[in-house]
């Protein structure tokens, strides 16, 4: 009985890691796309006010 329980308790255990394992490659991914956009419209807004950011050099 011991083993029983024991196989349902990591079975469970694993299925839970597995989903937060899943849950988090999706929000990499949502910021992996949102912060290239975000730093496209900063930049695109920037110029329309006619800030210069250009480097010096």
């Amino acid at each position: 009985m011991f083993f029983a329980v024991k196989w349902h308790y990591d079975k469970e255990k694993n299925n839970h890691n597995s989903q937060v394992i899943s849950t988090v490659g999706k929000i990499i991914a949502v910021f992996a796309v949102a912060i290239p956009g975000l730093l496209l419209a900063t930049f695109t807004f920037a110029r329309m006010i006619g800030l210069d950011l250009t480097f010096p050099q």
